[in-house]
Formats: C-alpha cells, structure tokens, sequence
C-alpha cells in the first residue's frame, strides 16, 4: 500500500490511520463524506455508508449545494455519492483492523479526522467529439481514536470508590437501637437530688 502523509498528525499509540491516493473518485463527494462521518462511531459511519451505497440514506451536503434537491427526514440539500461511499467503506475497515493491530478497543473507536484533498491530474484520453477532460483523482486520509470516558462518568466512579473504601461505622450497644432521651434523663436527676 502506499504510504500516506497524513496531514493531522496525533499521538501514533493512541490513534490509528489509514488513506489512500488517487482514488478515481469526485473530490467534492469525498470533502462532503468527509465532513459527515467526522465525530461519528466507526461502526456507525460504516452503517450508514452502506445505505447510501444502496441509496437507502442520502449523505447531507453543506458547501456543494447549487441545483441540488432536498432530501427526506430534514437533513436538507443532499446526494447518493455511491462510488466514494465504496472507498470509504474500504478506507473505514483499514483503519479499524489497524487500531485493531495496535491493541485499541475496537467497541469505542470514533472518527478522529478525516480528509480529502485533490489527486494528481491525469489526462483523460476520450475521443475529440466528447472533450478531452482530466480525470477525477482524489487523495483521501482517515485518522479513529478511542472515545474518552466522560468526565461525568469518571466522577461517579471516583465517588463510588471513595464510598467503598470508608470503613463502615458500628453503632454501640444501646446507642442508635433505643430512642434515649437525655433532657428527660437529666430533669430526673434534678428533681431527686431537690426532694433529698
């Protein structure tokens, strides 16, 4: 496989990578895929990617909007890019068998980063009548991480191990079993020592 550079550089233990370059695919589908599966479970970009390559789900388009219809569910202006939907699915899995490889929790991974860029230009040789044309190319690369523990989380277990590591308190004999009242208790040592 060729070797990436990948721009959005981390911690290498923590995350893992995979990429691709020119993939024969249209740039502006990818920057779209892209910005959508940025933020979103592996396992869950992977699910949708595949309805849209069985145009099930459109994926929602923010900057690559002229002419474009609006889809259903809300999501606004959208397509069914099914040719770069494929090579990201492809790109996806990579990356989740090297996080895999690197001993990260497959469970919580989520997509860190992902990029793509414009490939090399490759003159595309048609025929004269229809226009000769470059041919699409498109450098993609993809960067998962394992998802944190939320910080509300990490404070119920501090609380619960505190909880557990008091020891507990054993009431005294008497004490705690019996309501006593000591203002009572106290009024009839008065009185006695009064009537002697």
């Amino acid at each position: 496989m060729t070797n990436i550079n990948h721009p959005y550089k981390m911690n290498d233990t923590k995350v893992a990578h995979s990429g691709a370059t020119n993939l024969r695919v249209s740039t502006k589908n990818s920057v779209e895929i892209s910005r959508f599966i940025k933020g979103l479970g592996v396992d869950n970009a992977m699910d949708y990617l595949a309805a849209v390559v069985t145009k099930k789900k459109a994926v929602p388009y923010k900057r690559f909007i002229r002419d474009q219809a609006h889809r259903k569910g809300g999501m606004g202006p959208g397509r069914y890019p099914v040719n770069a939907a494929i090579e990201f699915l492809k790109l996806l899995k990579n990356a989740k068998n090297n996080a895999e490889v690197k001993g990260l929790d497959v469970k919580y991974l989520v997509v860190d980063n992902a990029q793509a860029n414009i490939g090399n230009s490759r003159f595309y040789r048609g025929a004269r009548s229809f226009g000769r044309r470059y041919a699409k190319s498109t450098n993609v690369s993809i960067t998962v991480k394992e998802k944190k523990v939320k910080a509300v989380k990490l404070a119920v277990i501090k609380k619960t191990a505190v909880n557990v590591a008091k020891p507990k308190v054993v009431p005294k004999v008497g004490v705690g079993t019996e309501k006593v009242d000591v203002k009572k208790d106290i009024k009839d040592d008065v009185k006695e020592e009064i009537k002697k």
